[in-house]
């Protein structure tokens, strides 16, 4: 028990006992203060949170109850108004006495104000109460202004203009925006319409700026946005939205609004950004809709606010540009078009390639469909005359000819977007987008734009180039058809009628006007400043050549075009071939004049401009990102700048191999560096390329960024590839050493003599490397006996398995006639005894396995019995005998096609090829190609090529159901790149593949791409009609145990002067003392045995049957 002592506070406890009553250490105490304090913390806010969440429902309560009470107070003074009763009514005893006297103005302004204090978007009924109230202000809107101007209210008018009704069209915004099923949103959408009219013909108000242009067109966007593209002629709210987004545009006073720039920008923003607009469109509202669309100015604002849009929004931006300014290009004005291009190019320039490799494929799907469809329709109406109708849409399917492959886009750096997930964009968006996209590479969209540029060419030519740069390098797939609009787009006169074709007019203006004599040109055109590394890093680098770099891109990059199907005869401007009938002139119709659009002196600067640039570009390798650094103000990186100049490059310097137009010395640009140290550097490089390869945690051997353009086994699959080291791309190599890099691509600029050199280097370091380099005799010998009657078949069964061991050290033992084997020890002259016969036994065109063309060169069968696995091991085995000749320098006596060398070299071949493979297709296609009759009438060819093997024809479709494709003037070029592309391509692609994998198992293909083809056909087989210099063999022979001065030699170097040059060579190919003795020879040392001659008749007479016997040792 306690007693009550009347105290309510409590007292603290007294322990006098003198020792603590629970022996809390000082940690536990400090934790149970930290805890209690923690605790104290806690409670405090619960408690303020408590306070927090009543007073928030207290207001929220009130805030109810304040509306119930206005919206009963709204419901009265509502149905009395709609019964043209006063509000001094006697109902209204409660009224306060200054409301009992408002007149309609007045009360129109109080409901108008009411309903502001209660209106929520998502009640029914307040819906409802709207819906009397708009009603009530639009029969009355005409009184309801001038009775409050005339009643002297003024502050009242002030407050209805500029605050009341902009609030309760607010309303109806916000309604129409998060609600826009509702049964209303037509009936808002009119008041708004009807308000928004009102104001706009009162040149004193500008209602759409009091309610913020912002907010009138977003919750248009959203209200549009709502509904599906098939809801469009049923939904008539949706037809009216559509009419209110360009309402503010059709007065005139809009255009002196000082609000102008700010409702063309959130027009732009949120209207012209909706996913496919014109799909929402009823075509009754599409007229009225275009009509009164601001696109001339909405072109002129759009450089000022793209930045700011997230992808998406300029994936739809860019496709709303398409739909309404295809339509309008050629009525668009200097700055209109100029402001259109520049619109395209910067929505391009924000876009990643993703986006349209989908286009691209939804366009490859469509033309597959439409092709299909047309074919089905034929065969339906087979009986009718189906031949004339030609698929004249077809050509957008056709492949590029300039070779286009994946490697490409991996050079392409996919831009950084903060919003949605890329990939979530691009795989999400709607066919109907992808279609609108398409417009841009459409063939009548890239015409109107390239007349249209030539129309404003002082004005749009900057401009219009730096647009074809984005769209080709943006989208790489649409490089064919840019490049041929281009090119073949015809010009129009002035009645309209089509000219002869612009005959490169545009790389005429491009090189004369921009590049020649720009800032470009002028600042690459010396070969030691400009062509320096240190020269080409600072252009490269200059802000003042923003700009310019666009023109020399699409210059370059037509030009090349151009030579894909540009003959030789036409490059040099000769006199044509083809002869055209005058009554098959048509003035209507699209007309290919085949002309160098430059003239050989131009071409010839052109080129000294790549020289320099190209080779600058290589040498700055590892002083500047090729991949990740860009041309300033373009989006194209260095290193598809260096694919893009090396290939043209390489194109004019495969013309001028076949026919010389520029100095010997042009190509040189050893002037810029040391060539003894080059030659050093690029051997030792050279042969630590298999140790630098092993280090497989290097980024170089991660890199898949190779210049696929310039891929060394292009030509080549995957499994035809024999020796792993080539497999190291140009792109590594180029990483590696920038001097490797010149060597493997522009080896040209390099002397043809220090560049045998180097080959022979290289090949010596391969020989060290797999030890062949010791003294011949000691190391591993393969042995082979070869009967002289069956040198072919004998070299095939010993030595066709031997693979790259074919390398090593080859021993020939001859059987004669008899089955006995010749006299002689192989010390290497009968090995090259033998592969001389070999190669010209198995290189003879009647064995089946080799054809020759009008010039009696070579190239493989293409006939289908050269492509059984019996035939491809022999084009294997003889690319290892060709690689084992050149390994040692042994000169053989055959002659290939030029084509065929231009494989050897890793070059895709085209048109101009043809002419070294079959002369007469080559005229037919260039009759072809400048036909200027009806070509699908007058010529009745088909996308398809007909095969003759054994009397028994094949007919092989170019592209899908080709034999039921025309061939007309629309689609002749392509028709002419496949025919060309079958015949030196894909009828020898086996074999070729098989030739060089023997090939490359000796000599590796990348050495060879040193040369071009009229190099390799020296290095194969010698300087062909060239007089060999007998007075420096003279210098260079030993005599054992004569000398120079005994009158046999005197006399031997005098007849040898007397021969002819075939003579010559085969005493050297062959190269003896009784004076009835032959000359003989020792080929594997070299040694002539010459016996004592006295007489000179008698030495040449002896000599000439010794070198023209072909025998063996056994000849003496």
């Amino acid at each position: 028990m306690f007693s009550f002592t009347g105290s309510s506070r409590s007292r603290p406890a007294i322990n006098l006992s003198g020792r603590s009553s629970n022996d809390l250490t000082s940690d536990e105490l400090m934790r149970k203060a930290r805890e209690e304090r923690q605790s104290r913390e806690k409670f405090k806010h619960q408690r303020h949170a408590v306070i927090t969440i009543q007073s928030f429902w207290r207001s929220k309560k009130v805030l109810c109850q304040t509306k119930v009470h206005f919206r009963n107070e709204f419901d009265r003074i509502i149905c009395f108004t709609q019964e043209n009763q006063s509000l001094d009514h006697q109902s209204f005893y409660y009224y306060p006495p200054h409301l009992k006297v408002l007149t309609k103005s007045q009360t129109y302004h109080l409901l108008s104000k009411q309903i502001l204090l209660f209106y929520s978007p998502g009640d029914p009924f307040d819906q409802e109460r709207m819906v009397k109230l708009i009603n009530i202000l639009i029969s009355n809107q005409d009184d309801l202004y001038t009775n409050l101007v005339q009643q002297n209210y003024l502050s009242d008018h002030h407050s209805w203009r500029n605050f009341t009704i902009p609030l309760v069209i607010k309303r109806l915004f916000l309604t129409i925006s998060c609600f826009p099923q509702s049964v209303h949103s037509l009936t808002f959408l009119k008041s708004i319409k009807s308000f928004i009219q009102t104001s706009l013909a009162c040149s004193e108000w500008n209602l759409v700026s009091k309610i913020g242009a912002n907010l009138y067109w977003n919750s248009l966007k959203s209200h549009i946005i709502h509904f599906e593209t098939n809801q469009k002629q049923s939904n008539n709210s949706l037809s009216m939205a559509i009419e209110l987004s360009v309402l503010p545009f059709q007065y005139h006073s809009y255009s002196s609004d000082q609000f102008k720039h700010d409702f063309l920008i959130s027009f732009l923003t949120h209207i012209f950004t909706i996913p496919y607009l014109p799909n929402r469109i009823d075509i009754k509202v599409l007229i009225s809709f275009s009509s009164s669309l601001p696109f001339n100015d909405l072109l002129l604002i759009t450089s000022k606010v793209i930045q700011e849009f997230k992808l998406v929004e300029i994936i739809h931006l860019l496709s709303n540009f398409l739909v309404w300014g295809s339509k309008r290009i050629t009525s668009l004005k200097s700055i209109e078009f100029s402001a259109y291009l520049r619109s395209l190019q910067l929505c391009l320039d924000q876009i990643p390639y993703e986006l349209f490799k989908n286009v691209n494929n939804y366009l490859k799907n469509k033309e597959i469909s439409k092709a299909q469809h047309l074919h089905n329709q034929k065969l339906n109406n087979s009986h009718s005359s189906s031949d004339s109708h030609a698929l004249e849409g077809y050509h957008g399917y056709f492949f590029d000819p300039i070779a286009f492959n994946n490697d490409d886009i991996e050079l392409i750096k996919p831009k950084n977007h903060k919003d949605i997930p890329m990939a979530s964009i691009v795989n999400n968006l709607n066919t109907k987008t992808l279609q609108w996209l398409s417009i841009l590479i459409s063939p009548v969209h890239l015409s109107q734009l390239f007349i249209t540029s030539n129309k404003y060419s002082s004005t749009s030519r900057s401009i219009f180039c730096k647009l074809m740069v984005s769209i080709i390098y943006t989208w790489p797939f649409s490089k064919e058809k840019v490049l041929n609009t281009l090119i073949y787009t015809p010009l129009v006169n002035r009645i309209g009628q089509n000219l002869v074709d612009n005959n490169g007019g545009l790389m005429r203006e491009l090189w004369r006007s921009s590049v020649r004599s720009g800032k470009i040109g002028v600042s690459l055109r010396d070969r030691k400043s400009g062509g320096s590394p240190q020269g080409v890093l600072t252009t490269l680098k200059d802000s003042n050549l923003i700009g310019h770099w666009e023109d020399l891109i699409i210059l370059c990059e037509l030009y090349s075009r151009c030579l894909v199907t540009l003959g030789d005869e036409e490059f040099f401007n000769d006199e044509t071939q083809v002869s055209n009938s005058s009554d098959q002139r048509n003035n209507n119709m699209i007309l290919l004049t085949g002309r160098n659009p430059l003239l050989l002196d131009e071409v010839v600067g052109l080129a000294g401009l790549l020289r320099n640039l190209t080779f600058g570009l290589y040498w700055i390798e590892g002083q500047a990102d090729m991949k990740k650094d860009f041309l300033l103000g373009t989006n194209v990186s260095l290193l598809q700048l260096r694919i893009l100049t090396t290939r043209l490059l390489q194109q004019i310097y495969t013309r001028n191999s076949r026919r010389p137009f520029c100095q010997p010395n042009f190509w040189s640009m050893t002037s810029t560096f040391d060539l003894r140290s080059f030659i050093q550097t690029v051997v030792y490089e050279e042969s630590h390329l298999d140790d630098i390869q092993d280090e497989q945690s290097s980024p170089a051997s991660h890199s898949n960024d190779a210049d696929s353009d310039l891929n060394l086994l292009e030509h080549l699959p995957s499994n035809a590839i024999g020796n792993s080291r080539t497999r190291i791309s140009k792109r590594q190599l180029a990483f590696i050493s920038p001097r490797l890099g010149v060597l493997h691509n522009i080896p040209f600029v390099i002397p043809f003599e220090q560049r045998v050199a180097i080959f022979r280097t290289f090949i010596e370091s391969d020989r060290h490397r797999l030890g062949l380099d010791l003294n011949s005799f000691n190391v591993q010998r393969h042995k082979a006996s070869i009967r002289r009657n069956h040198v072919s078949e004998d070299g095939f069964l010993h030595l066709g398995t031997l693979g790259p061991k074919l390398k090593e050290t080859i021993e020939i033992k001859f059987i004669d006639q008899y089955g006995l084997e010749e006299a002689g020890i192989d010390g290497g002259g009968v090995f090259k005894e033998f592969l001389t016969s070999l190669t010209k036994e198995v290189f003879d065109a009647n064995k089946g396995l080799w054809l020759v063309n009008k010039n009696q060169e070579l190239y493989p069968n293409p006939h289908s019995y050269s492509r059984d696995a019996l035939s491809l091991e022999w084009y294997k085995f003889l690319g290892r005998v060709l690689g084992k000749a050149l390994y040692e320098g042994i000169l053989i006596d055959v002659d290939f096609a030029d084509f065929f060398l231009n494989k050897w070299l890793g070059k895709q071949s085209y048109l101009d090829d043809l002419a070294s493979l079959d002369p007469e297709l080559y005229q037919g296609l260039l009759f072809l190609k400048h036909y200027k009759g009806d070509v699908e009438a007058d010529l009745s060819l088909n996308f398809a090529i007909t095969t003759n093997e054994f009397d028994k024809s094949e007919t092989i479709d170019l592209i899908p159901n080709g034999s039921k494709t025309s061939v007309t003037a629309w689609n002749r070029i392509n028709y002419i790149y496949l025919v060309s592309n079958y015949k030196l391509n894909v009828q020898l692609e086996a074999q070729c593949a098989a030739f060089f994998k023997g090939l490359n198992d000796i000599i590796d293909l990348k050495w060879l791409r040193m040369f071009n083809q009229v190099e390799m056909r020296v290095l194969v087989g010698g300087l062909d009609g060239q007089d060999l210099d007998i007075d420096d063999l003279q210098r260079w022979t030993v005599y054992g145990g004569w000398d120079e001065s005994h009158p046999t030699i005197r006399i031997f170097w005098k007849v040898l002067k007397q021969f002819d040059n075939l003579t010559k060579r085969k005493l050297l190919k062959s190269a003896g003392n009784d004076l009835n003795r032959l000359p003989t020879s020792s080929t594997c040392i070299n040694l002539l045995k010459l016996p004592e001659y006295r007489d000179e008749n008698q030495l040449k007479e002896k000599i000439l049957y010794s070198i023209n016997s072909n025998a063996g040792f056994d000849l003496s």
